[in-house]
């Protein structure tokens, strides 16, 4: 597997910090020479395995998801229970573009979303 990956036509170096059943969440760092910053220079990928998709968010939303992240990771005993969460907790999250776990929100009809039991 290469370490590194090609953005708007700027190099960014992959680490990976997570890895699921399904999904892959890497940081991705990017050095630049001379000229402006580019808009997008560091931050998470998120890699859906099944469909091949991905999405990247720095900022905040980065924040929430690391932050969602750890406080799955201090709910759930052992590491497939987690694995499963976290899986849960992402199809969610790349579906809504809502992050932070405790704000994603009950489905129409009422129901809890699959992630939500994580949070309670």
């Amino acid at each position: 597997m290469r370490d590194y990956t090609y953005i708007g036509g700027a190099r960014f170096s992959i680490n990976n910090l997570f890895r699921s059943l399904r999904f892959d969440v890497d940081r991705l760092d990017m050095s630049w020479v001379d000229g402006e910053k580019p808009e997008f220079s560091r931050g998470l990928r998120i890699m859906d395995n099944d469909t091949g998709n991905s999405a990247t968010v720095d900022g905040e939303e980065a924040d929430k998801l690391i932050y969602s992240l750890t406080y799955i990771f201090g709910k759930e005993d052992g590491q497939e229970a987690f694995r499963n969460a976290i899986d849960a907790y992402l199809t969610v999250a790349l579906d809504t573009k809502e992050y932070l776990v405790s704000a994603q929100k009950k489905d129409p009809d009422g129901k809890p979303e699959v992630d939500e039991a994580v949070i309670h």
